[in-house]
């Protein structure tokens, strides 16, 4: 039996380039392009390699490799995404932030995601960095945690350009931190 999301997946990939979309209720569509697709159907596991992008909204995850876990319905077909894994250069971005890590988990269900190894959190000019970051995406917290270790680089740093008191010749353009890879790709027509 070929499976409702093997169909959406291949079909989407003889389009020229991998990419596949599913709404999330109040969200939009989710989005995601890269250069090489697997899917695993055994394991509820589709396998995206190669400048992975997810876009949803004004957000976006980027990847060199994203590993994302989908659940079935009782009849066995498709019903929703999971969890994303992302390994690799991992960057997540919104119109404010962008956040970059070595490894990152998205729970769709909770709507949180998780950031781990050398994280880098900008917001214009301001940079914090740390171990771990854990973003609760819908009730707008967020907690950045340094490894474990006595060492200064396993702390929590954070260096502040725009306070509330800074004068206008004290705050900066800070031109956004390069993202590697082509970014996301128009969808085929």
């Amino acid at each position: 039996m070929i499976r409702p999301l093997l169909v959406t997946l291949v079909a989407a990939a003889a389009f020229g380039g991998v990419a596949s979309a599913q709404t999330v209720p109040g969200q939009g569509p989710i989005d995601v392009s890269s250069d090489n697709f697997e899917l695993i159907d055994n394991e509820d596991r589709a396998v995206y390699t190669g400048d992975v992008n997810v876009t949803r909204g004004d957000t976006r995850l980027r990847a060199d490799r994203i590993d994302i876990f989908f659940v079935r319905d009782a009849n066995g077909s498709f019903s929703s995404f999971e969890r994303f894994e992302a390994s690799g250069d991992v960057f997540y971005v919104t119109p404010s932030e962008i956040a970059r890590g070595n490894n990152g988990i998205y729970d769709l269900v909770n709507d949180q995601i998780t950031l781990t190894g050398d994280v880098v959190l900008t917001q214009g000019c301001n940079v914090s960095t740390g171990e771990r970051l854990v973003a609760n995406l819908n009730g707008g917290s967020a907690r950045l945690t340094g490894g474990e270790g006595a060492g200064e680089d396993r702390r929590v740093r954070s260096v502040f350009f725009d306070t509330p008191d800074s004068t206008p010749e004290e705050r900066r353009d800070c031109p956004p931190p390069t993202i590697p890879g082509d970014g996301p790709r128009p969808f085929p027509e």
